[in-house]
């Protein structure tokens, strides 16, 4: 998935307490996002959001300690908007 404001491939960072987060910059891209991880993957998620991000409506994503990293990266990676 590339991040329609930075123009970046978005990927996963850990996080100590939470786990596995990832962010995304635009409310457009995460409620893309969040309709394919909701209906197509089932991933579960909760959302927060940074004051870096608020102005585009952007979030970080969080997983939990206990969903797998790489796994998440691949998902991630299949994504592609137009």
């Amino acid at each position: 998935m590339i991040d329609s404001v930075t123009g970046e491939r978005v990927v996963v960072y850990i996080d100590e307490i939470y786990g596995p987060f990832i962010r995304v910059s635009s409310f457009e891209d995460g409620g893309a996002m969040e309709d394919l991880l909701d209906e197509k993957f089932f991933v579960l998620y909760w959302k927060g959001t940074p004051d870096d991000l608020k102005d585009l409506g952007g979030n970080e994503y969080y997983f939990g300690g206990a969903a797998d990293p790489a796994k998440l990266q691949a998902i991630l990676d299949s994504i592609e908007f137009e």
